[in-house]
Parts: structure tokens; sequence; C-alpha cells
């Protein structure tokens, strides 16, 4: 596990965008995909088994299993399958699923590390998924979350011009923003999880590099390594069912 790798080595040509508009984007988008797996590499070499879920077409996923010591089992959820032909013969197992309103397919304690990047900003119902990921984690198992950040130092000179961050563009395909700390008290509220590490990429227009920890609060991508703990108290799931709200879910 300790052999040199490169990300470019699973990334088709086919994903790279041509937007030149993007190009900082995706630059980044392509740092946090890589942190992601050194994450895996760092925490969970030793583990069997992983999901991924919103992996769209699932080349990055190949990266993750790749960095398990003896992988027995790679899956994807997602709400319709766009694995590539060579994520298929790999043998990365997928199941359709709707994840604002699914149980999620597999038992209780099914995997070691469960990533989902880039995915909870495009949908309105957070609470159950984050439920159901905690559920199929095994105790002492990983998640690994990036969402973007809606205090990223762009965002934060948009909105003190007057104008929308990009992060929630009005016509863009975000539906919630998540600001870095605020986000880390929710994904540990009722102690269902500990953060392990919290890594922040890009200072808009400037890099898409990983930040010192002066600046995570600005950064565009946080990465939260994430360990599931035991805890009696209520999952996000059933908070946000005993608790009134006016937002139909």
């Amino acid at each position: 596990m300790n052999a040199p790798w490169s990300l470019k080595d699973y990334q088709p040509e086919t994903s790279i965008p041509v937007d030149p508009s993007a190009v900082r984007h995706n630059k980044t988008m392509f740092v946090v995909k890589e942190a992601i797996a050194n994450l895996i590499r760092r925490f969970a070499s030793n583990a069997n088994s992983i999901l991924e879920v919103g992996a769209e077409n699932g080349w990055q996923t190949l990266a993750y299993r790749d960095q398990l010591a003896a992988p027995s089992r790679a899956v994807i959820y997602d709400w319709k399958d766009q694995r590539f032909e060579h994520v298929k013969s790999s043998g990365v197992e997928f199941f359709q699923v709707n994840i604002e309103t699914d149980r999620f397919p597999d038992p209780s304690g099914s995997f070691d590390v469960v990533v989902i990047n880039q995915v909870l900003e495009h949908i309105k119902n957070i609470y159950l998924p984050l439920t159901e990921m905690h559920r199929i984690l095994k105790v002492g198992g990983y998640l690994i979350v990036s969402v973007p950040n809606i205090s990223a130092l762009h965002n934060c000179l948009l909105l003190a011009l007057g104008r929308q961050p990009t992060t929630a563009a009005i016509f863009g395909s975000h539906v919630r923003g998540f600001a870095i700390h605020s986000m880390s008290r929710f994904l540990t509220r009722n102690g269902h999880f500990r953060i392990c590490a919290l890594q922040g990429f890009g200072l808009h227009p400037i890099t898409s590099r990983a930040l010192p920890w002066i600046l995570k609060t600005y950064c565009h991508t946080p990465v939260w390594v994430l360990q599931k703990t035991t805890s009696a108290l209520p999952t996000w799931a059933e908070e946000r069912a005993s608790t009134f709200t006016t937002t139909n879910y």
C-alpha cells in the first residue's frame, strides 16, 4: 500500500469538462477526489468494503477501492446506473436508490468505508441519507463527506457585494448550502460520529491546493473523515421527524 499512485491513471479523458470558465473548479474537484483516496489509504487501508453514494460514472470509485489492502466489495448507490463499462467489468456493484426517500438496501454494519462527495448540496432531505449511511457502516468505520463551502472566500465576497454565492446559484442545481464549521456540528450531532480529520481545498480563484488551518474556513471544498461511534440519542432522521418544520420532506 506504500507504492506510488496517481489519480490520473484512473481518470478517463471523457470525464474532463471543456468549459474554460470551469477550469479552476474542475481542478479543485480533481484535488478533492485525490485527497479522498489518500484519506482512505491513511485511515482505512485495512478495510475490506467500500460504498460510494452518488458516484455517477464511478471511475473514482475504483481509485478509492484500490486504496484498500484487500478489498472484497465495492458498491455504488445512485439514482440511475451511469457506470462506465470498465467500472462494471471491474466488479463494482450498483443499486438504484433514491437517497432522499429510500432505506438503503444493505444490512446494518455492511461497510467499512462510505464516501459521499458533492451530493448533499443537491438534495433537500439530508437527514435520512446521513442516518442510513451511519446505519450501514460498521462501528469504527469511516464516513468521508465533502460538500461545497458556502463560507468560501469567493462566496463571502459575492455576498458582501449583494450577489448570489456561486454555491447557491439561483439557476443552479444546488438546493442547500453548508458552512464548514456549522456542518461539522451537524455531522457530529448527538455523538453518532467523531471527526478524525478535516481538510480544506481551494481558495478560488487563486489555487486548488490544500489550505493551512488559518484559511480552512474560506476554502472552496472541505473534506471530513468521520468515524462511527455508538450513541443512544436520536439520529438525524429521528430528530427531524420529531421537530416542527414548515418544509415538506
